[in-house]
This record gives structure tokens, C-alpha cells and sequence, in this order.
């Protein structure tokens, strides 16, 4: 069940829609607000965010194809009922 990986293109158009409408919201929001913006503002903020959509994304899919294992979470399991707290039988 090995993945193929994927090309850079592959992975800058998979993540341009989200960055074109996340960033273009939020600059209707600021314009709402009074804020005023560019063109240029526009360009940046989408170029930085779809770096790091695409950055994010080629570091999740080495961690998962990594063979180390995973770390075990330090003192895992429920909390509530820890060795010393629970509740004794004194009969």
C-alpha cells in the first residue's frame, strides 16, 4: 500500500484553490474593515501561503513513509485512574 510520491506541480495544484480563497477572504474581510491592501500584498500573501501548504505537505508524507517508529506519548492512558489514585479496597 505504498503511495506514490507526488510531483511538485502535482502538490502546488492541489493547494492553489485553498490558497486563493483563504487569502482573497481575508483580504475582503480587511477591506471591509478600512484596511487597504494591493495587488501585490495579494500575490505575497497567496505565494507564502501556498509555500508552506506545499512545504507542510512534503514533510507530512516523509514522517509517514519514515520506518523509525513513532514515539510512544510520554505517561500515556487516562489520567484519572494513575496507580496511586485509585481507589483502594481497605476491607
Amino acid at each position: 500500500m505504498n503511495r506514490r510520491s507526488r510531483s511538485l506541480a502535482t502538490r502546488v495544484r492541489e493547494h492553489i484553490g485553498f490558497s486563493v480563497i483563504a487569502i482573497g477572504v481575508l483580504f475582503i474581510v480587511l477591506r471591509l474593515l478600512g484596511v487597504r491592501s494591493t495587488f501585490a500584498g495579494f500575490m505575497l500573501s497567496v505565494g507564502i501561503t501556498l509555500a508552506l501548504n506545499v512545504g507542510l505537505s512534503y514533510y507530512n508524507d516523509r514522517r509517514a513513509r519514515s520506518s523509525r517508529p513513532q514515539a510512544a506519548p510520554r505517561g500515556g492512558g487516562d489520567i484519572r485512574w494513575r496507580e496511586d489514585d485509585r481507589p483502594r479496597d481497605d476491607r
